[in-house]
């Protein structure tokens, strides 16, 4: 054991950054001091400004509002999503992706942390929402992989967190095995994920994944946008009216602000007296308002973000035959999930209140710190059962074959599937989705295999996946002919 590595858990979240740092004396997970631009912050905002080729700033961004052109956030909402491209004027106007501006963000939280830490990096834990898919999994991976980050695994920002609320919860006593519920509703995704959990004292425990739900892309941000939305009604300003592009941006990023300010401010008060001016083409508008809490459950009522929040409760319990009274804990990880409405919907759906040892924003990443600690430190015994989020199969017509199911174990091979081959040439892509619906248009594709068809001595074949709990989850496909011999052993390969 070497116990000067360093060795970095990365909370890289829609909303906030949280980096901690494998305490070999302590067994423990601590921060990183000083991340925070203005003020030292520990929790630092997940944002950027570009300010040249050579140099970024993130976190506490006073560019934001001055020079929006250049300003990121919200990066990690669309950095599947190929069609997202901008142009950077401090760039030479060069045209980047998502992905470009998550590399970015991890290069400064490395030049950071080894300017604080005064040495290199040695490996780093990345948490990822639950939700997500494979092909999301992967390009975080690649953008901290491109900029020299040795990532040892990726993990589930709600594993994470039970990791660290279990492990050091004195109120979970040792040698009882509890159903813990952690309600990650953070800035941008939601999950809630189903654990039993086992621990013999502060130096061992088991973690089992029973089940996983969630959206993929709600949190505190929509709430933004649709107070943003309100208060643009209400200024009755139209797109029309501004006479630059730059202009709209900063008053769009001045509404953002203001609705993030009204959100925080409801979550533990009853009223907000809202009186902010915006100046737009020179001439200053005022917004001023009284807005209370009741105005805010309207607006999350009848946008459906409290349907969205109770359906995924639902969904958690039913699918593996529990009822909420059989859950013991629950657990709140992610900002958005202290706004009283919230809370309350989670209170009443298990007849318990929920807890929250830590800092909602601390949670996640305390967790990733102790798992980057255990690829080294030996004299933990920490036993982690992982299981799929999301269903692995084929095309069949416009219909979704799964072959390895959701909830199904890491390192465990599926059932084998049968399949027809439509012909037997010498080279066959065979052409593997994940997703949750029936419809394949709806799933996403992840991955292929080529093979030689001609091995086969007639169309019917057999399929087997199994995802590996290893720190990159490969999936390996195993394909067998009539007599149930294994003619092919691979890999998928990306798409």
């Amino acid at each position: 054991m070497d116990k000067n590595k360093l060795l970095l858990g990365i909370d890289f979240g829609t909303s906030t950054n949280f980096v901690t740092k494998y305490d070999f004396k302590k067994r423990d997970a601590v921060a990183i001091q000083n991340m925070g631009n203005y003020g030292g912050d520990n929790i630092f905002d997940n944002v950027i400004y570009i300010e040249n080729d050579s140099n970024n700033i993130i976190g506490s961004v006073k560019q934001r509002l001055s020079d929006p052109e250049n300003f990121f956030e919200d990066i990690k909402r669309f950095i599947v999503d190929d069609s997202w491209k901008k142009r950077v004027p401090n760039l030479n106007n060069r045209e980047v992706s998502a992905q470009d501006i998550a590399e970015m963000i991890f290069g400064s939280i490395k030049n950071k942390v080894e300017m604080i830490e005064n040495r290199a990096i040695d490996g780093v834990v990345i948490t990822v929402p639950y939700s997500y898919g494979k092909k999301y999994s992967q390009r975080i991976k690649e953008s901290a992989e491109n900029v020299g980050l040795k990532v040892i695994q990726l993990v589930e920002e709600p594993v994470a967190a039970a990791i660290s609320y279990g492990l050091f919860g004195d109120d979970i006593q040792n040698n009882k095995k509890e159903k813990i519920a952690v309600f990650d509703l953070g800035g941008g995704t939601f999950d809630i994920t189903i654990f039993n959990f086992e621990k013999s004292d502060n130096q061992h425990a088991k973690i089992e994944v029973l089940n996983t739900d969630g959206v993929e892309k709600l949190g505190g941000r929509n709430i933004d946008e649709l107070l943003s939305n309100k208060f643009r009604n209400i200024l009755k300003i139209e797109n029309s009216d501004f006479a630059k592009e730059k202009e709209r941006q900063k008053f769009q990023t001045d509404l953002n602000s203001i609705s993030k300010k009204t959100k925080e401010i409801l979550s533990c008060e009853s009223e907000d007296d809202i009186y902010e001016v915006i100046t737009i083409n020179g001439i200053n508008h005022e917004l001023e308002k009284n807005f209370d809490v009741e105005e805010l459950n309207s607006i999350l009522k009848n946008n459906n973000f409290l349907g969205k929040v109770e359906d995924a409760l639902w969904r958690a319990v039913n699918d593996i035959d529990l009822q909420p009274s059989d859950i013991d804990r629950i657990v709140l990880a992610g900002g958005t999930s202290t706004i009283p409405v919230i809370r309350k919907i989670v209170e009443d759906f298990f007849g318990k209140k929920a807890e929250a040892k830590k800092s909602l924003g601390e949670l996640v990443g305390h967790g990733a710190g102790i798992l980057a600690g255990l690829s080294e430190d030996d004299s933990l015994q920490y036993t982690i059962v992982r299981k799929t989020s999301k269903n692995i199969g084929i095309a069949q017509g416009n219909r979704f074959k799964h072959i390895l199911s959701k909830n199904f174990k890491y390192g465990e091979a599926s059932a084998k599937k049968p399949i027809k081959l439509k012909n037997r040439k010498s080279e066959l892509i065979i052409t593997f989705y994940e997703g949750d619906s029936a419809e394949i248009e709806s799933c996403e594709k992840i991955g292929h295999i080529l093979i030689d068809g001609t091995l086969f001595k007639d169309e019917n074949i057999y399929i087997s996946l199994i995802k590996e709990d290893k720190s990159d989850s490969q999936i390996r496909c195993y394909i067998y002919d009539n007599n149930s011999n294994i003619v092919i052993d691979d890999y998928l390969v990306d798409d």
